[in-house]
């Protein structure tokens, strides 16, 4: 009896490992994720300080996450059409946002709309 069971589970791992190239296949197309070593994504910093983002003006590449830093009060990073908001952040608080599509992106902080405002420009 335990031979069979041995032979019927080392079967059962056969057909599991021949079938793994398929799953990983099928689960990449429905996620669109791979599997893999992950890619290392670049980060760029803008602080808000002094009333203002420093630097107010951004150029990245696709892909690259822009982390902005409260380094001084109550501001946001808010953009001018809808595609993020922060929220209201304070001191030492941080948000993040990976620019995935080339285009140029402009935003202000909520908070002082008149005298901070910034763009990203994403190529």
């Amino acid at each position: 009896m335990r031979g069979s069971i041995r032979v019927a589970v080392a079967g059962l791992i056969v057909l599991l490992v021949g079938l793994a190239p398929a799953v990983i296949a099928a689960n990449q197309r429905t996620t669109g994720k791979r599997e893999g070593p992950a890619r290392r994504v670049v980060v760029e910093r803008v602080r808000m300080v002094n009333f203002a983002f420093r630097p107010r003006s951004l150029t990245i590449s696709a892909g690259t996450r822009v982390r902005w830093v409260d380094r001084e009060g109550t501001h946001s990073s808010t953009s001018n059409t809808g595609l993020w908001d922060s929220g209201v952040l304070s001191l030492g608080e941080a948000y993040g946002r990976v620019f995935r599509k080339a285009g140029t992106f402009k935003y202000h902080c909520s908070v002082h709309p008149s005298s901070m405002r910034g763009v990203i420009t994403v190529t």
